[in-house]
């Protein structure tokens, strides 16, 4: 980052790049992700044909990692 003074301003870059930087997901968490996408469309869909809405967060457990969605 440049500052007025016409320096750059190491500091402000290391901190901004590290805010500005998604975080990385592994290869398995990725792909969880697009099983929970996918999910939740049914979820919805399956919802709204019985008249429902889904209202609060779900919650879900993947059975094969143990790991914890909210």
């Amino acid at each position: 980052m440049e500052r007025r003074e016409g320096y750059t301003d190491p500091t402000a870059d290391k901190v901004l790049s590290s805010v500005l930087k998604k975080p990385t997901l592994s290869e398995q968490d990725a792909k969880s992700l697009s099983r929970i996408k996918h999910l939740m469309h049914l979820l919805r869909f399956a919802a709204n044909e019985f008249g429902f809405d889904i209202e609060e967060r779900v919650i879900l457990r993947d059975k094969q990692t143990g790991k914890i969605w909210r």
